[in-house]
C-alpha cells in the first residue's frame, strides 16, 4: 500500500514538473527565482549548451556546478541579457 502511494506521488510530481517545463517553453519568459539547466539557458539565449558552459566557466554567466551539471539562476540569465 505504501509503495503504491509513493509511486502515485512520484507520478504526480513528474507530471507537474513536465507541465511547468512545458509552460516555460511556451511562454519563453525567464522566471528570476527559478533555477535553469544549461540546456534551458541555451534556449533562452539562442546559443549552444557548450557556449553556456564556457560562459559559466569564464564567469560571464553565474552558475553553480551540481552533480556534474551547471545550474543557472533565472536572474543571472536576465542580467546577462541586459549587459
Amino acid at each position: 500500500m505504501i509503495w503504491l502511494t509513493l509511486v502515485r506521488a512520484g507520478t504526480i510530481l513528474s507530471v507537474g514538473t513536465a507541465l511547468i517545463h512545458l509552460i516555460d517553453q511556451r511562454t519563453r519568459e525567464i522566471n528570476p527565482s527559478r533555477i535553469y539547466s544549461t540546456i534551458d539557458a541555451a534556449r533562452f539565449l539562442g546559443a549552444s549548451r557548450k557556449m553556456i558552459v564556457e560562459l559559466v566557466k569564464n564567469n560571464e554567466l553565474r552558475g553553480k556546478l551540481v552533480r556534474g551539471n551547471y545550474r543557472i539562476m533565472g536572474q543571472s540569465i536576465i542580467e546577462y541579457i541586459n549587459k
